[in-house]
This record gives structure tokens, sequence and C-alpha cells, in this order.
């Protein structure tokens, strides 16, 4: 049975249109002046904006629920948490773990997609365990491995859901994970590194692609005696074979550097990420003290979650919907870019831009439904239709 949306503002790459837009079975059959079709049922979407739905593919839980879970059904409660923001794709990310532990989240979450409501589960994303004591952040520093051979291709053997790897390459072995990753189509991101800027350079030819929360647990420039250094942030808005991931909470970055990294990549290669940890999207009160799944106690506070001795920040409790409707108020992104880099940029990145992203014929009918405020009032997946 064929729908046609009709009566709304379709978000395209470059533009909104107003458009209708025919489904079936779950995909895009194409787009439209007219609503009059005949044997389609009619959608009335009423004025509002119809957008690709998000993709968050660096999130570490949210709704209560952590990608570090041992259930499969809590997997799928984190997606469907998710979900209510406008996320129709994530990528449950871990955290720093001994191997075995991550192991075991790469088989849970093989599990919960393979579940009812798991089909929005694109994959696992590894931040870490190769990253750098020197950049821990709130990652736990007794969980940090060294980069052997045998570590790396335990993981990234361990399951072809495997989409990314977070890892410092300035790390002995450090090099041989962009390698191994790449030779298996999964991408290498520049993680939690304190790396010179040339040994960032250096790390594109050895399979690295991305950059992990640019500004965020990496080096930027600094001084060393009276001389300036840089590191992996300008590494990755200058050089053109990086992408950036970046946390759109405005609290992990200012507004001004958000612009600044709109200006140096533009959003075909940044991309919003929400970092989120398992009390995203909850409503938790400032103040509020709470444990991460690695033991690191943390508080929340300030509209973010920070290490219990507020020595740094510990991750974002901000949803996606919320970090664009950020990036279009307060840091002067259009509507299309700003749904580009939640939507179609991070699906290319880890494989699917073929075929999820983009309001066009062939792509599979995930979309989204939200107002001026992008407050989601309607997700569509699979056909099937959820008021929020």
């Amino acid at each position: 049975m064929k729908t046609v949306y009709y009566n709304a503002k379709a978000v395209l790459r470059d533009r909104t249109e107003d458009l209708c837009v025919i489904v079936e079975d779950g995909k895009i059959l194409g787009l439209s002046a007219r609503a009059d079709l005949p044997d389609a049922e009619r959608f009335d979407c009423g004025g509002l904006y119809l957008a690709p739905g998000f993709a968050d593919i660096h999130v570490h839980g949210g709704g209560g629920y952590s990608a570090m879970s041992d259930s499969p059904e809590e997997i799928v409660k984190m997606a469907e948490a998710h979900l209510r923001h406008g996320v129709t794709g994530i990528v449950p990310t871990t955290l720093a773990s001994p191997v075995k532990r991550l192991q075991r989240a790469i088989d849970t979450v093989e599990q919960a997609m393979s579940l009812p409501g798991g089909a929005g589960i694109l994959g696992v994303h590894l931040e870490g365990p190769f990253l750098s004591p020197k950049k821990a952040g709130a990652q736990a520093p007794g969980n940090l491995l060294e980069p052997t051979e045998e570590n790396i291709l335990s993981l990234l053997d361990r399951s072809p859901i495997v989409r990314m790897i977070g890892a410092a390459p300035e790390l002995p072995g450090g090099m041989r994970v962009g390698e191994l990753a790449a030779e298996r189509g999964v991408v290498a991101s520049v993680a939690h590194s304190d790396a010179d800027f040339e040994t960032a350079e250096k790390a594109l030819a050895h399979g690295y692609s991305d950059v992990t929360h640019i500004f965020s647990a990496c080096s930027a420039m600094h001084k060393e005696g009276i001389f300036r250094r840089v590191g992996v942030a300008e590494a990755g808005l200058a050089l053109d074979g990086y992408t950036a991931q970046f946390i759109g909470d405005l609290r992990h970055l200012p507004a001004g550097a958000v612009r600044l990294i709109m200006k140096a990549k533009g959003p075909s290669k940044a991309y919003l990420i929400s970092d989120g940890l398992e009390y995203t999207g909850c409503g938790l009160p400032d103040g509020m003290e709470v444990a991460q799944e690695n033991g690191q106690k943390a508080v929340i506070e300030d509209g973010v979650m920070k290490l219990s001795d507020r020595s740094c920040l510990a991750g974002s409790v901000t949803p996606l919907d919320r970090m664009v409707r950020n990036l279009i108020k307060e840091c002067g992104v259009s509507l299309p870019d700003a749904v580009a880099l939640a939507s179609a940029t991070p699906l290319s990145v880890i494989g699917f831009g073929d075929r999820k992203g983009r309001i066009a014929p062939g792509y599979d009918a995930d979309l989204i439904l939200f107002d001026e405020n992008i407050g989601i009032k309607c997700v569509i997946t699979d056909g099937i239709r959820r008021e929020i």
C-alpha cells in the first residue's frame, strides 16, 4: 500500500520545498507536487517539516539504558529512547573496557539488531580501548589497553557489525589499528589522542579518516616554550582526508567553535554526535549524582555530565534533536545543513549513504516530522508511523 505524505515542507539536501513524498514498503518511491495518487493512503503532515531521520553514530546510552548492557532488550530500549527524539538510526558506542567485556558488548548489540524494534540499530562503535592516557577524559584510565595485533583483531574480527573504532595513532601499534580497520571496511577515528599535527597527518596514510568529538579529549594548539604547536584538532580541520564529529550541546563546545568547524569542514565533512550517556533524554535535574557504566562517578550540572570532581566533562545528556535546534538557533546553520549534519553525513561516514539519510527515490523511508523548533511530532520507520 502506497502512502502519500502531503502538506509538508520536505527538507532536501540544499533547500526545503513543498512536496508530497510517496512511500511504499518502507522505501521512498518518489516525490510529487500532487497528492491525488490513485490507490494510495493520504497522510496530512499539517504543514510540518518532513526530513530524513537523524542518525547518532557515537552514543553510549539513552533513556536510562547503556550501550554496555548485557541485555539485547535494553539496547533496543536505548534505541527507542532516541527514536522519540527523531533518531531513526543509532550505533551504540562502547566505553574503554577489557577485551572480553567489549566482545560481550559487540555480541549483545548484534543480538539486539535482530529483535523487534532493532532495525534502527546500525552496528557498533568501539571508542577505545586503545586511547591515550594523557587524553583519557571520562574514560576509566585502568581500562586503556595497548593496541597489540592480538587485541586489535580480537575486536575487529568479532563481528561484521563493527562500524567504527576510535584509537590514538601515536601509541605504539596505534597506526596498525587504522590499517587493520581500513582492510575490513571499518572507519578508524582518531580518538582521545595527544598526537601532534604531523602524526595525525601521517595517520591518514594508515587508514584513519575521522576525528572523534573534535576539540574534546584531543590535542590542540598550545605553547611549548615560546613556540606554538598544533595537534589533532587542527589536523581534523585542515586536512581534507578527515571527517570530524562534534558534540552540539553547546556545553562541550561554544557556538564560536561550531562556526569554525562549519567554516573549515562544511556539512559534508562535519557531523553531529550526541556522545550521549545512559541518562540522555531522562530529564534529570542539575546536581544529581550518578555513576557511569565504567564506574566513574559523575554529576549532572549545567545541562551536561561532569566527573564528580568537576575536573572534566563526562559526556552529554542532550539528544540529537536539541542539538539540531542549537545549530539553527545559536550557530547560524541553515535548516538543510543542520539536518545533513545529523543524517546524511554521519550515515555516509559509516557506509549507509546510498540508502539512508536523504529524501530521494530508492532511499529508506526513515522520516521525521517536526515543527519550527525541531520539536519532533511523528517518526516514520519501516512504513510505521509513531506519534510523539
